[in-house]
């Protein structure tokens, strides 16, 4: 299950069947992520979801908490993901952390900053383990334009999806033997 911000709301059908087929054959991905998300809707709605019982659960918070407008105080932001691990305590967690971000100035709102955004990164990394992150800068080419950003300097392009889709999978099968490309290659 995806369960965060826009990182993983953009998971649309395409990207979804992308995943199932990067996690082989059985995996069913179900996206209950929104855009606009911080890591307060995430506790407010993660009990309930957490009844279902996954397997593996792909967070995806920080970006919107720690937007000026939102400024989910890191203090609040550990305790907001430690409410959703343990909602979700029976499933395996993984991070996609948000990337390095083009640093806009919003007219009147101000601007997200790496450096805060960075904190924000290692409490979630710290509460799902690192073995457990997708850690999308290390994946996305320097070379890329704007970093593999949409113009607002925030969100992924299709391409940085393209990239990232494979990997996740990968960091998903850890838990579980591996991806199916990984399954392949042990074979």
């Amino acid at each position: 299950m995806l369960f965060g911000d826009s990182m993983l709301a953009r998971f649309t059908k395409p990207r979804i069947r992308h995943l199932e087929h990067e996690l082989g054959g059985a995996a069913t991905v179900y996206n209950c992520a929104t855009g606009g998300w911080d890591s307060s809707d995430g506790a407010a709605r993660a009990a309930l979801l957490g009844r279902i019982g996954w397997d593996t659960v792909v967070l995806s918070f920080g970006g919107n908490d720690c937007a000026p407008w939102k400024h989910v105080a890191t203090d609040r932001f550990a305790v907001n993901m430690a409410t959703i691990a343990d909602a979700f305590a029976g499933a395996r967690l993984v991070a996609f952390l948000p990337p390095v971000i083009e640093e806009i100035e919003k007219p009147a709102l101000g601007s997200r900053s790496n450096r805060d955004l960075d904190e924000y990164r290692e409490i979630l990394r710290s509460v799902v383990g690192a073995d457990a992150c997708l850690d999308t800068d290390r994946i996305l080419p320097p070379d890329a334009g704007a970093r593999g950003l949409e113009p607002d300097g925030l969100h992924l392009t299709e391409d940085s999806y393209t990239l990232v889709i494979p990997v996740l999978a990968q960091v998903i099968g850890r838990g579980f033997g591996g991806s199916r490309r990984d399954r392949k290659a042990g074979s």
